[in-house]
Formats: C-alpha cells, structure tokens, sequence
C-alpha cells in the first residue's frame, strides 16, 4: 500500500504582534520583539526599552505600569501579574514559566464594592516589584509583591522570593535563602553587540 502523500507545510506567518499593536504600548524602543502568542493587557501602561524581547505564550498585565530597560528578555510562559508596577532595568532575564506577581486580593472592585476590613486578605491591594541590572530569573521562580531583586541577584529555578535579594548574589529555595555571592562586572557600550544576536527563531 502506497504511503499517503501529505501535503507540504504552509510558509510561516508573521511571528510578531502587527505594527498597529505595537503602537499602543506607551513607550516601545528599537529592535524590539514581541511575539505574536505574548498575551498583552493594557499594552498603554507598558514601556520597553531597546533590544526587547517578549516570547510567545508571556503574560503580560499592564496594571499600574510595567516598565522595562535595555536587552531585556521575557522566556516563554512566564507572566507578570497582579495589578500593581514593575519596575525592570538593564540586560536581564525572566526564564521560562517564571511569574513576578505585583499585587495581592482579588479584583473585585470590577463586579462590586464589597465592605472588608483594611487587613482582609481579600482586599485588594496594588503593590511593586523591582528587578534591578543584570539580575537573573530563573525558570518556574515566583517573585512576590514588594520585592526587589537587587543589581546582579540571581533567583535559581523554582525558588519562591519573598523579600528582597542583595546585590550579586544567588538564592535558591523556598522561601529563597542565600546560596552565594557573584562576582560583580559591568556591560560597557563597546562590549554590547546586539547585532550578533538573531532577530528572530528559526
């Protein structure tokens, strides 16, 4: 019996969110990427930096604001959530599956007005996180509310973070606890080579 013939793949289509998209984001830089499968919410409180990139199947809530600086990538299933802000700088990374939550209680001031005391934890309550220059997220990590991830932290894979991460250093576990230190360095323009890096996957 003759093998079936399958028809040949169809050509790719274009992996990036559209251009009218992109312009609803409140500041977006150059050379930037955002694939077309990132859920986005309220692109217009969100601003990226140059050399972003945001990967398929991210989330992406705007709340209060997201900011973002230069060389800044997002891996794919992580999300940032929770209606608060984030502030994020320079040549860093959030791995895969990681979630960086910048709020607590539920939304519920969108249905009703309901009469909670001020320390109920179902009161909702809109908070910040900090991801400062050169630090790493590992993957599945969780970062909580008024955290800050100091310059050069490094939080391992799967680690739950709930204060903050001195500068250039390592924790791991859960709650995340001090593992090591880094030895601390410094991107310079002339080590930036942006244009050695893919525009996009194959």
């Amino acid at each position: 019996m003759q093998d079936p013939v399958l028809p040949s793949a169809a050509p790719m289509d274009e992996p990036h969110k559209p251009e009218e998209f992109l312009k609803r984001f409140a500041r977006i830089g150059e050379h930037c990427e955002v694939f077309g499968n990132a859920l986005i919410l309220n692109p217009e409180v969100i601003e990226l930096g140059d050399w972003v990139r945001i990967d398929d199947y991210c989330r992406l809530e705007g709340g209060a604001g997201i900011r973002m600086g230069t060389a800044v990538h997002v891996e794919s299933f992580s999300s940032i959530f929770g209606g608060g802000t984030v502030e994020i700088g320079n040549y860093l990374g959030i791995g895969q599956g990681a979630r960086v939550i910048t709020g607590s209680g539920h939304p519920w001031e969108a249905v009703l007005e309901p009469e909670f005391p001020e320390d109920d934890l179902w009161v909702r309550r809109k908070l910040r996180v900090v991801i400062e220059d050169y630090a790493w997220i590992g993957a599945n990590a969780v970062v909580l509310p008024n955290v800050r991830v100091s310059t050069g932290g490094v939080v391992s894979a799967g680690a739950v973070v709930t204060k903050d991460v001195p500068p250039w250093t390592v924790v791991a576990g859960t709650p995340a606890k001090l593992v090591r230190e880094r030895e601390p360095f410094e991107i310079l323009p002339e080590h930036w080579k942006p244009d050695a890096r893919p525009t996009s996957l194959l």
